[in-house]
This record gives structure tokens, sequence and C-alpha cells, in this order.
């Protein structure tokens, strides 16, 4: 189920941390590559596995929550 839900997850999430720019090329890579949106995520680099855990967190994403940068 993580990974169907990963797959079909709100991408303005990512966007709000890493630009719209960067979470449409992770969209569309993972589209092309039948990766799912962490695997492109990581693989492009524009994310690190803690950030993209944070920001695609199903228990925040039934309910109202936006996603910070940080400054690390």
């Amino acid at each position: 189920m993580a990974l169907r839900l990963e797959r079909s997850f709100s991408w303005d999430r990512v966007a709000a941390v890493i630009g719209y720019d960067k979470a449409s090329q992770i969209a569309h890579y993972a589209m092309d590559n039948d990766l799912t949106l962490k695997e492109a995520a990581l693989k492009l680099g524009f994310v690190t596995e803690e950030v993209f855990d944070r920001v695609v967190d199903p228990a925040k994403m039934v309910r109202p929550y936006v996603a910070q940068a940080t400054n690390r």
C-alpha cells in the first residue's frame, strides 16, 4: 500500500520545499522510468531521504499541513 500511496500523493507539498520545476522533473522522471516519486527524487538528488520522508508523510496528508524548508 505504501508504494501505491507514494505514487499518488499530491506533489504540491514537495514543490513547496524544492520548487515547482524540480518537483515536475521528479514526477516526469518517475513516470518515464517506472520509479516511485521517492526513488526518482533521490536518484536526481533534489532532496535527501530525510526531507522526502518529512514532507511526504501520509499522516500529515490527511489533515491540513504545509511543509517548511529547513535551513540546515
